[in-house]
């Protein structure tokens, strides 16, 4: 077992609710690191299983198991707390349904020494695994790096959730998560980071970022909220285009979802931005005289790629 420090180098942050079944394999992977001067801090999010016993099963002096009492509905409460916990000058977050390979620290940190010190983010390639079959679903290796400002705001850089090692100072910039987004709340805060600092990669992949199962009511709700939210609060830094490709691909989620009056105003929106776009004329005038059958096909659609859901609009974020 490794010794505890005051002052660790990394702070490794879990936020978890309910995945007794899983968050073994995510801790593993932080414990297993090549890089070793790291703490662990595993908040749970109010979780009714056995979260906590999985979790202190781990005989590790660097772990620390901090439990809020009440669910928060996302996962930016809990990182908010870990990151005001975080003693670490880096900062990494990881999923607790997914897992790291065994070098990400460790490459991560030697391309901090190797950047700027105005390089706030070094981020990694992933690979996308179907959690039930454990087939590979898509792989990502980065490409940009530098002023990835425009990138971030146009959804065009693919970051993930959990690829970014980051150094804490950015966080005292920025500040932490916006909890008023169900969805999106990393999007948020990669843009908000980018604005004031450079961003790196590791060319490697790093990362097992895991789907499960079908993509229920309340999932479609949280992206729903989030897209939503995220194209209004940077709509002036996007081309007209852009958001109405959003706006209609938001109307579709809904006409999914059966809220065909929601849908009309955002077909109705995406026009307005964008009035020679074609297809959103199509869509508003399934929406207004054939709401069935457009939702019948849509959710056949989405049925066919529903282990693909991290490849739609915006899916760098």
């Amino acid at each position: 077992m490794a010794e505890v420090k005051n002052n660790p180098t990394v702070s490794v942050i879990i936020p978890t609710y309910n995945r007794a079944h899983m968050i073994g394999r995510a801790i593993q992977s932080v414990l297993s690191q090549t890089y070793q001067d790291f703490e662990l801090i595993v908040v749970d999010d109010g979780s009714t299983d056995n979260t906590q016993e999985v979790v202190k099963s781990f005989n590790d002096s660097r772990l620390r198991y901090i439990r809020r009492e009440e669910n928060s509905g996302t996962s930016a409460a809990p990182r908010n707390t870990g990151i005001k916990l975080a003693r670490g000058e880096y900062i990494a977050l990881l999923d607790s349904d997914d897992e790291w390979l065994s070098e990400k620290l460790e490459k991560q940190l030697n391309k901090f020494e190797s950047v700027s010190s105005d390089t706030g983010l070094v981020y990694c390639g992933y690979v996308c695994i179907n959690g039930r079959t454990g087939e590979t679903l898509r792989k990502y290796i980065p490409t940009e790096r530098g002023d990835v400002f425009k990138s971030n705001v146009e959804g065009s850089i693919h970051l993930g959730d959990t690829t970014p090692l980051v150094r804490k100072e950015c966080f005292q910039k920025v500040g932490v998560y916006d909890t008023e987004f169900l969805g999106f709340q990393s999007c948020d805060m990669w843009i908000r980071i980018s604005k004031y600092y450079k961003f790196d990669f590791v060319p490697e992949i790093l990362w097992k970022y895991y789907i499960h199962g079908k993509q229920d009511s309340a999932s479609l709700e949280r992206r729903i909220q989030g897209l939503d939210r995220i194209t209004r609060k940077y709509q002036d830094y996007l081309p007209k285009t852009l958001v109405s490709n959003r706006l209609e691909y938001l109307g579709s989620l809904c006409c999914y979802q059966g809220d065909f009056k929601k849908a009309n105003r955002y077909f109705r929106e995406a026009i307005s931005n964008n009035p020679r776009g074609i297809y959103n004329y199509i869509r508003l005038l399934l929406c207004k005289f054939a709401s069935k059958l457009y939702q019948a096909r849509l959710r056949r659609l989405m049925a066919e790629s529903a282990d693909r859901r991290d490849e739609n609009l915006l899916m760098g974020c």
